[in-house]
């Protein structure tokens, strides 16, 4: 059972990565020491079965972290840049959500008018981030979401780029109040 004080004004941060205490979550934690309270949860403690047509795959934890997430106003993916996209798990996820198009679609009409933002790092510059916000931008439009923004944290080498990070992070903490 995923626990959490629960109301409209907090956040709920779903995070998705092959290491749960690599460059995402060190990216994560700093968003989560600058806003209001968050819900914390890694899709790594969760099974998320790959979307299915037939509809056979409903004994995983799929609809409890829907549940849980209707409880907020604002949901922050946190996923790594991987080949130019979002982590597997995280996809597996968003792949997931057509079940609230088709078997749960008064459940996915909740998501309406919700917001959503997004946290990722990479380490590959520029050419790391080219092409991965969109993929999120057309989710919240066809989904009737909100599109907050998306915090770039480099994890890479390039210490000029490095220090470019905490004003990325001001202006993302800004986005989300």
């Amino acid at each position: 059972m995923i626990e959490g004080n629960l109301t409209m004004e907090k956040s709920i941060i779903i995070f998705a990565s092959s290491r749960s205490d690599g460059n995402t979550f060190a990216a994560t934690k700093l968003v989560r020491d600058n806003i209001h309270e968050s819900l914390f949860l890694d899709l790594a403690n969760y099974t998320v079965s790959d979307f299915d047509y037939n509809h056979k795959n409903k004994n995983d934890d799929f609809m409890q972290i829907i549940k849980e997430i209707l409880n907020y106003k604002t949901i922050i993916l946190a996923t790594p840049i991987y080949w130019y996209t979002m982590s597997a798990s995280m996809k597996r996820f968003v792949d997931r959500l057509s079940d609230l198009l088709s078997t749960n679609k008064g459940t996915g009409r909740l998501l309406r008018n919700k917001n959503l933002a997004v946290i990722t790092s990479y380490s590959i510059h520029p050419e790391g981030k080219d092409g991965f916000e969109p993929i999120f931008i057309n989710t919240t439009k066809y989904l009737g979401m909100n599109y907050l923004g998306c915090y770039f944290h480099y994890a890479g080498d390039d210490k000029k780029i490095t220090e470019g990070n905490l004003a990325l992070l001001s202006k993302f903490i800004d986005c989300l109040n």
